[in-house]
């Protein structure tokens, strides 16, 4: 009851905040000159957005390649890249779920184990989660949006580092456990019953590699952001750093991963980045950066749909003229 209820109330979320942030941008953008966002180095800087959000494609592989061979799995980085690639763009589909199903289908097909795929996609969403939620917390401390530096706790910022880091490599400890549950609940409400989770033969030093590979995932945004926000017209006399910006990407992105049914997090990162941006930069500023991330997040997807499709589409047919 409850699992049927969540998908809906996402969907409700997702377009509430997409309400509130359109309201917002329409006051912020009342009067100002529109036209000076078609200056050549806002173009520019949004290009160079793109790439390196489209980036973050051939990191995930490298990370997920890492995982499955931890499996005991003979797996291809340059496969397993454009296979993530091609499904990505299914997460602007309603529901959040068409990326992981094409996922599994195409790594089957690929010859990896389901068994292998299913978990190592759980352990992946959780390293994930665990990273973004350490980047938030550190910047929530580091560099914390203007109405929280009052913030009692930011007068201990050294301690609570080391405690935030220390709880990091716990819950590190724990996902192993968690993302086998995970997997095998993910496996049953497909009805493969008689699923078996693989044996865990993790090599801790490639998952040390896949957490740091998904916390500059995150830093590449970061930085892409800050290119963009210190060439925007009336952006202020200060660019906020790419600490500060990586932080209040990691926040609102942890935040449309969490929400059940809202594709690609449409509505709610935008209306959290907003208000976490609230003071660092004119309400005008605010607005257009996160409009040209969501164009540049969208362009990347693309992008790496357009060249993963063309590299399925040779590695199939090579496949079946090997095969004849």
């Amino acid at each position: 009851m409850i699992r049927h209820l969540l998908r809906p109330f996402g969907i409700l979320l997702a377009i509430v905040a997409s309400a509130y942030f359109v309201m917002h941008a329409y006051r912020a953008l009342d009067g100002q000159n529109i036209a000076a966002l078609l200056d050549a180095r806002v173009l520019l800087s949004t290009a160079a957005l793109s790439l390196l959000y489209a980036l973050l494609i051939p990191t995930t592989g490298m990370a997920w390649t890492w995982l499955l061979r931890s499996l005991g799995q003979d797996a291809k980085s340059s496969r397993l890249i454009a296979i993530l690639a091609t499904t990505q763009f299914g997460k602007y589909l309603p529901g959040n779920v068409a990326q992981h199903i094409g996922r599994i289908g195409l790594a089957r097909a690929y010859g990896v184990a389901l068994p292998a795929t299913v978990f190592s996609m759980a352990y992946e969403t959780l390293l994930t989660a665990v990273a973004c939620g350490h980047i938030s917390a550190l910047a929530l401390i580091w560099a914390p949006p203007s109405y929280l530096s009052i913030w009692p706790l930011a007068h201990y910022r050294v301690p609570l580092l080391i405690a935030i880091s220390i709880a990091a490599v716990l819950v590190l400890l724990i996902v192993p456990h968690l993302s086998l549950r995970i997997a095998h609940y993910r496996a049953t409400q497909r009805g493969q019953h008689d699923y078996v989770p693989p044996k865990l033969r993790l090599d801790w030093f490639s998952i040390g590699k896949c957490y740091a590979t998904y916390l500059i995932n995150f830093m590449l945004v970061g930085a892409g952001l800050w290119l963009v926000a210190r060439v925007l017209p009336d952006s202020g006399t200060t660019t906020p750093s790419v600490a500060f910006l990586t932080g209040a990407f990691a926040c609102s992105w942890i935040l449309g991963f969490l929400a059940p049914g809202a594709p690609a997090g449409l509505g709610i990162r935008e209306a959290m980045l907003s208000q976490w941006l609230v003071g660092s930069m004119p309400a005008a500023s605010i607005v257009v950066l996160i409009l040209l991330l969501r164009v540049s997040t969208t362009l990347g997807d693309l992008l790496n749909f357009i060249w993963g499709s063309i590299a399925i589409g040779r590695w199939r047919r090579r496949d079946v003229s090997a095969g004849s």
